[in-house]
């Protein structure tokens, strides 16, 4: 086992793991457990929702650096073995699962942002407010997002469980 190769994995590994547990720990905080009033409803919202933006599009550079960093060295990081072909095929099908949930998250959170109905800035983008488009398209994408969000936490589990069982 190339010792450098694995901790660059594992690294990439952790940072996102900690980029995720912000991303879903601070948005329900900001969202749901401080005083709208400090800083006025408008501007909390966008701060809310713009920091959960931000750091969401960083989650999606670290699993495309992770994924392209994983495929170029595929031989060289050792993973668990699997203890039979269903095995193989679960833990195939959960790390699928959780990397299409990233990506689904994201999808549906640029299609929320762009019909959102305060303007937002994200990274210096500035994105129009739109009313009619927030009343109609919003919820629908909102509706698969938070969906999404249930099901990666599935998984997370069903792989925190995985790893556990498997170390034992």
């Amino acid at each position: 086992m190339n010792s450098k190769v694995y901790f660059v994995d594992r690294a990439f590994h952790w940072i996102s793991v900690f980029i995720l547990l912000f991303m879903l720990l601070n948005l329900s905080s900001n969202l749901h457990n401080i005083d709208w009033d400090i800083k006025g409803q408008l501007l909390h919202r966008q701060s809310a929702v713009e920091t959960h933006a931000s750091v969401g599009i960083i989650l999606v550079i670290f699993t495309l650096l992770r994924l392209m960093f994983s495929w170029g060295f595929k031989k060289s990081i050792q993973r668990v073995t699997p203890k039979s072909k269903i095995h193989a095929w679960f833990i195939s099908f959960t790390h699928i699962a959780m990397y299409l949930c990233i990506f689904l998250l994201t999808a549906t959170g640029i299609a929320m942002v762009n019909n959102y109905e305060i303007p937002l800035s994200i990274f210096g983008f500035e994105l129009a407010p739109s009313r009619e488009n927030f009343y109609q398209n919003f919820p629908q994408f909102n509706d698969i997002h938070i969906f999404t969000q249930q099901a990666f936490w599935w998984l997370i589990g069903c792989h925190f469980f995985g790893i556990l069982h498997a170390k034992k």
